[in-house]
Parts: structure tokens; sequence; C-alpha cells
């Protein structure tokens, strides 16, 4: 199938799995949430996000591998775990049930590499989720390391009024797009290219343990870029790029040797690039996602409406003259 075939039914699976994600949220407590062995917060939403998505993108694409963040491991022993899960998913899609749970989970066991497959993160941004922030159901499908087709959920971006979440799609010949409701008719994204520098406005994470936060002042200052930084969790920082509310979002690793993983950028750059954006790694390269779950090749994330792209490079530089600093 043609990406542009692939659109209708991705927009379909993300935007089920934000509104179960929503009703979740305004059922359960914070009390709810698990703790992976990474220590990060997982929840029945994650779960059921996911398992929503695969759901649908298996009967669309059958073929097709799927890099997903979750699985079932750690639910084979909770039987009423499951049964709770489950009783959000079949709210949403019958299908979903005790009985197909935990497969529909482990079908996100791909791992990845210079094919075509999907990647998820059927909820990024779990700590804005459980705190009532911003998090997105980010969606992508990847083609020779690139991704061709994006789709991001983002249930509380608050950027159009009345919108009860807002959904972002672009990629290869499909143009950077938001939709504000299932019925809705799409509108066009474009990046603030144009905008005056002075009035431009960084995006970062909210997690001081994401991004240093002491380096992204430096580049602003050198910039004359607005002060007024825009923190948010998740991909919607991506969404925030593409939409003009923000013209710049610096991802820089505040450990030596981390690797991003795929499923936290791909959807994300192919909305920006499809309105107007550009996405590369802090050394200026182009983000290989034909590595696995990591961009083993790449050191960090600078996305921007384009025209600040170089600049930030440089006022980078300025400040990390050492070449083993992105290593």
């Amino acid at each position: 199938m043609k990406n542009t075939d692939l659109l209708k039914p991705a927009l379909a699976a993300v935007w089920e799995a934000s509104r179960c994600c929503e009703a979740i949220a305004s059922e359960l407590l914070q009390s709810d949430s698990q703790t992976k062995s990474d220590r990060s917060p997982v929840t029945i939403a994650d779960y059921a996000s996911q398992a929503l998505i695969l759901h649908r993108l298996k009967a669309i694409t059958p073929d097709l591998g799927i890099v997903a963040e979750e699985g079932a491991e750690g639910l084979r022993e909770e039987p009423e775990l499951v049964a709770r899960i489950a009783s959000f998913t079949k709210r949403f899609s019958p299908e979903v049930n005790e009985e197909t749970l935990l497969d529909l989970l482990d079908c996100g066991n791909h791992e990845g590499g210079k094919g075509t497959f999907w990647t998820l993160d059927p909820i990024d941004g779990t700590k804005g989720f459980l705190r009532g922030g911003q998090y997105a159901v980010a969606l992508a499908l990847v083609e020779k390391g690139q991704p061709t087709l994006g789709v991001l959920g983002c249930p509380r971006y608050e950027w159009i009024e009345d919108a009860a979440g807002i959904v972002f799609s672009g990629g290869e010949g499909i143009p950077g797009e938001f939709w504000t409701s299932e019925s809705a008719a799409p509108r066009k994204l474009r990046s603030c290219s144009e905008i005056q520098v002075a009035s431009a406005r960084l995006c970062e994470s909210v997690e001081s343990a994401h991004t240093a936060h002491d380096l992204s002042a430096k580049v602003i200052k050198d910039l004359g870029i607005s002060s007024d930084i825009l923190r948010m969790d998740s991909q919607a920082k991506y969404a925030a790029v593409a939409a003009g509310n923000a013209a710049l979002y610096l991802r820089l690793p505040v450990k030596k040797g981390y690797r991003e993983k795929i499923w936290d950028h791909a959807a994300g750059l192919a909305v920006i690039e499809a309105a107007g954006g550009r996405v590369t790694d802090l050394n200026g390269k182009k983000l290989d996602f034909s590595q696995g779950e990591t961009l083993k090749n790449n050191r960090g994330v600078i996305a921007s409406n384009g025209t600040l792209h170089h600049p930030a490079l440089a006022a980078l530089l300025v400040h990390t003259p050492e070449a083993s600093r992105w290593e």
C-alpha cells in the first residue's frame, strides 16, 4: 500500500488510542502506574493504546513488522491487570479483549533495521500523562531508514480553541496537516519560517534529565531569540515547531553515550519536515532509523523551522568545542 493509502487508517488508529488514553486518565489515578525495569512509569494507558493500534496495523499491513515500546512480559502473571486494561480497550474495539491483548502487545517486537516497518510509542511522555500535562501517541512508517509517514496524536494540545485534542500528520507525498476531530477537515501546517528571530521561541523538555537546560540557555542568548521557553513533555514539542508555536527544539544529551529511541522521534520528524521544517542530530547529520531500536549513529536532536537550523548548530558548536561532546 502507498503512504497516501495508509494515512486514513493510521489516523483512525491514533484517534482511537488517544480517546482511550483520555478515558483512562479521567477514571484512574496515578497510583495505577507501574514501574518498568528502567524506572520510567508505565500505565494501563500505555498497554491499551499499543494494543488498539497494533490491532489496526495488523489488519491493514499484516506483513509489516512493528517496533513498539511496550511488551506483554510484565502482564502475563497479572490477570487482574489484563482484565482492567481490556475493560477500556473493549469500549473502542471489542476484538481487543482479555484473550487477544497479550498477543497483540507482543506483535510490537520487531527489531527494525533497513527494511519497511512501523514504529510506535503508545504514550510518549508518560510522566506528562500522569501529571495532567502533554503527551503524544506517536506512530510512524519507516522505509529504508527514514520515516515516510508520521501521525502524532496530542490529546491535550491547546493550540486550537474548543478542539478535543489535535492529531498531526505528514510524510513523503503527504502534506503537513492537523485534525481537530475524527470528522473535521484537515488544516494545513506551516512552521514559522518567516518569524522575526527575536520573537522565535525555544521548545524543550520539562524534565532536566532529558536535556541540558543550561546549554539551551546559552544557545538562546547567542541567537537572540525569546527567553520565553515553551517546556512540554513528549513529541508534542515536534508538533509545536510544525505548527509555528515554537521555532526550535533542542534535545541535548545529559549523559555521554546515550542513544535516542527511534519511536521517540520518527513521527515528529515526518510531521515537521512535511510542514517545512528540518530535523538533524547535533552534528547536523540526518537521523538514521535503520539501526534497530536506537538512533545508534546520531547524537541528540535539533528540530527547527528551517531558517534557525544552521545558526543553532553554530551556536552549539561554540559552546561544545570538544569533538567528543556528541560522541
